[in-house]
């Protein structure tokens, strides 16, 4: 019976184990025979939202956009650590917290706008 080290810890382990008794990790010999990633691990991440978090940070609403970078900062660092639901829940509060700096940015611009048009009819108004 040959005996194979395990990636992990570096201990001998038997080329019919599943798991490396040592440290636990599951052995998948197609995959490593292969050289490719297990399959669960083929998916493609969740969208992170950053870029556009970053871009609304600047443009849009300093602290909404500022949550929505946190968020988006913490959704491949999960996905890669094989905590999918944390990382699909950060994507989802990215998007949110992205999205809500966007539209309170454009809401400013249009209540600014507003004022400024009232200000200055009332200043015409009055002569000035």
């Amino acid at each position: 019976m040959p005996l194979n080290t395990c990636p992990d810890c570096g201990n001998q382990v038997s080329s019919e184990a599943a798991n490396c008794p040592n440290c636990g990790k599951p052995l998948n010999k197609t995959s490593e025979a292969q050289g490719s990633k297990p399959e669960s691990n083929n998916e493609p991440p969740p969208k992170t939202w950053l870029i556009e978090s970053i871009l609304t940070t600047i443009f849009c609403c300093l602290p909404f956009g500022i949550v929505g970078i946190v968020y988006a900062a913490k959704v491949e660092s999960n996905w890669y650590a094989g905590r999918r639901e944390i990382a699909l829940n950060a994507s989802k509060n990215a998007k949110t917290w992205t999205l809500a700096a966007l539209f309170s940015g454009i809401a400013v611009a249009i209540l600014y706008i507003i004022f400024v048009v009232i200000i200055g009819i009332g200043a015409a108004s009055l002569g000035y």
